[in-house]
């Protein structure tokens, strides 16, 4: 996995659509497994569905930590009852990108939305890269954060690993890369996530991170406890999601397309 910023490709996961699985109530499949039941307690553990679904929009922030120094940072703000997004990250050493789409109805064959370079809008062959790139960002930078809450989606297909406390996730047909696998580790009692290994479709390496410092995310139905930091074994690298709670959109987020970094 390459240490070096915007972004670094490996730590690009792409496993579950959030554009459309996240933005209304999916439907939940009954608990019929164990392996049901301990996704169930998963997404419990951070706060669980209803209050998810009952969260109108969320701004965060997704950065990557190298040596103690920060390399990389992309800012969020979905209006998830709107089915809207805004997406802003650096390209090179003094470019910023912000990108306006819908999650939903995002097709990349067909990219639809507006982008902007340094405030520049986009058009043409350069619109439709960027609004890609943006769209990757926010399914693979949505699930460093929302992973606990995804495990009963369609599409995810769910195992108890042997130790009766690790969940297996791999995907049936869904996501960017639906090869990818992973492996969700729960604490004993509570079955909350603390922490989460992978092998990402094409590869064979497993990467392993621990889930800390848990922050709430207050909806109408509830707080979400979602982690903010993402350590990886073996070299330290930290992978950082603030999440926080939008009361108030600022429509002009999405109309006006000037960086503004954190929203």
């Amino acid at each position: 996995m390459p240490a070096v910023p915007a972004p670094p490709a490996r730590l690009l996961l792409s496993a579950v659509v959030l554009g459309c699985a996240a933005c209304a109530s999916p439907s939940r499949p009954p608990l019929e497994t164990a392996a049901d039941s301990l996704a169930y307690a998963v997404a419990e553990g951070a706060g669980g569905a209803e209050a998810w679904d009952a969260l109108p929009a969320l701004a965060f922030d997704w950065a990557v930590v190298v040596d103690s120094a920060e390399r990389m940072r992309a800012h969020h703000l979905w209006d998830k009852a709107g089915d809207r997004t805004r997406v802003e990250w650096p390209v090179g050493a003094d470019s910023v990108v912000v990108a306006v789409f819908s999650p939903s109805t995002f097709d990349p064959e067909a990219p639809a939305g507006q982008a902007a370079m340094n405030g520049a809008a986009l058009g043409g062959a350069a619109l439709d890269e960027r609004l890609v790139e943006a769209h990757r960002r926010h399914v693979n930078d949505g699930y460093w954060l929302l992973a606990p809450l995804k495990t009963l989606d369609p599409g995810v297909r769910r195992a108890v690993g042997a130790d009766g406390q690790t969940l297996q996730l791999s995907f049936d047909g869904v996501g960017l890369t639906p090869g990818d696998q992973y492996a969700i580790e729960t604490e004993p009692g509570t079955r909350s996530m603390t922490a989460w290994s992978y092998v990402l479709e094409g590869d064979t390496a497993r990467s392993r991170w621990v889930w800390l410092d848990p922050a709430e995310v207050e909806t109408p139905a509830g707080p979400l406890r979602l982690a903010t930091k993402k350590v990886k074994d073996g070299d330290g690298t930290a992978i950082l999601t603030e999440p926080r709670a939008v009361a108030d959109l600022d429509e002009t987020a999405f109309t006006d397309l000037q960086p503004r970094g954190e929203l």
